[in-house]
C-alpha cells in the first residue's frame, strides 16, 4: 500500500461524516494480518493495534500514524 493511500485512509477514518460510526481497517501483507486501525472520536487519536502483540498504539497525527504504519510493512518485508 503506497502512503497516499494510507494518507487517504487516515484521513477518511477521521471525517466528520463517520462522526457516529466506527471504523476499523486491517492491513494486511501477503494475506497476514499485521495491524488494524481506528480513530477513537472521543480521545482525537488514530489507533493501531498490532496483530502480532495485540499492543495498541495511539498517534494524535496522520503522518506520525502513517510512519508507523509504513514501519510495520518494512518490518515484515
Amino acid at each position: 500500500m503506497n502512503q497516499s493511500k494510507i494518507q487517504e485512509m487516515l484521513v477518511d477514518l477521521k471525517a466528520k461524516q463517520y462522526i457516529e460510526s466506527e471504523i476499523t481497517h486491517t492491513l494486511s501483507q501477503n494475506k497476514i494480518p499485521l495491524l488494524s486501525i481506528s480513530y477513537s472520536k472521543k480521545e482525537h487519536v488514530f489507533q493501531l493495534k498490532y496483530t502480532d502483540n495485540q499492543e495498541i498504539v495511539s498517534f494524535a497525527n496522520v503522518s506520525a500514524a502513517m510512519d508507523a504504519i509504513t514501519a510495520e510493512f518494512c518490518r515484515h518485508k
